[in-house]
This record gives structure tokens, sequence and C-alpha cells, in this order.
């Protein structure tokens, strides 16, 4: 896995971030399930979750093994 090769420092924050994933989607799924998929309130959830995804990648490539 990627991760043995990476500083604790990074580890450590990469867990943060899984974190704040995981709770971002049960955000959006308790929204989505209140207002279902055209509320803004769920696109707003969608959107940040999709922002959280897209940093947890790009952080994950960085330290990709070559």
């Amino acid at each position: 896995m990627v991760r043995r090769n990476m500083p604790q420092t990074e580890l450590s924050s990469g867990l943060s971030l899984e974190r704040k994933i995981a709770l971002a989607r049960r955000k959006l799924q308790e929204a989505y399930d209140d207002r279902g998929y055209t509320d803004s309130t769920v696109l707003a959830a969608s959107i940040k979750l999709d922002r959280l995804i897209n940093r947890y990648q790009k952080k994950m490539l960085e330290h990709r093994v070559p």
C-alpha cells in the first residue's frame, strides 16, 4: 500500500482527511434522505465531499511510489 512510504505527519493528516470524508459522506446521505437529490443543501454537501475526495486523491498521488 502507498501509505507505508509516507512520513508520519503525512499519514496522520491523511487519516484526518479520511475522517473528514467519512463525515461529509454521512452528512450528504442525511441531507439526501431528508430533502431529496434536488435540494441546494444536498448539492452543497455533494460539492464539499467532492472537494475532500479530490484533496485526498491528490495527496495520495503526490506520495505514490514511482
